[in-house]
């Protein structure tokens, strides 16, 4: 799937969801389906404003189907129990089949308190951050090396494909 097309239906996905659990924290609170109620400005239980997880990323035209999207679902309580909200891999499909996926770049939603954790930890923090948003950091692991021998045909479709944060900052924006 192409990745532009990914993240809108992420964020659409993130809208109706926070547009259902805003009807539905109303109607616990009592307040009902008010027409001049604010369903666009998500809440959570406690009132309090929840924070932006959704965003979007304007793929490099270098991405085609040699790069997939993947969320890291059978992580998530490993990744929850790190203060991060949602992580998504870009990975490189090489061509040679006995060699598996390679990340071209992760993203993670971090709590701000973990990131602040994380990032002053022993060996550093584990990425870059791109963007802050109310409560949540989002930082990018990009890879440190080309993982396939020099002289193989995926040495070079990978670098092809390897961006830099210098991109990244520029394709990168917080969904609000």
């Amino acid at each position: 799937m192409d990745v532009r097309m990914w993240t809108r239906a992420a964020a659409r996905a993130l809208v109706v969801v926070a547009v259902a659990s805003s009807a539905a924290c109303r109607k616990e609170a009592g307040q009902g389906d008010r027409p001049d109620s604010a369903a666009a400005s998500p809440v959570d239980r406690h009132a309090t404003a929840m924070p932006a997880l959704s965003w979007r990323l304007a793929s490099p035209p270098s991405w085609d189907d040699r790069v997939r999207v993947v969320d890291d679902a059978e992580g998530a309580a490993r990744l929850a129990a790190l203060g991060i909200h949602t992580s998504t891999l870009f990975q490189y499909l090489p061509r040679d089949t006995s060699a598996g996926p390679q990340a071209l770049l992760g993203v993670y939603v971090y709590d701000s308190t973990a990131w602040a954790r994380a990032a002053g930890g022993d060996g550093g923090p584990p990425g870059e951050v791109v963007e802050r948003g109310p409560g949540v950091v989002y930082v990018a692991s990009l890879p440190r090396s080309n993982p396939f021998g020099a002289r193989s045909a995926d040495s070079s479709e990978f670098a092809k494909r390897t961006i830099d944060m210098a991109y990244l900052q520029r394709a990168f924006r917080v969904v609000r």
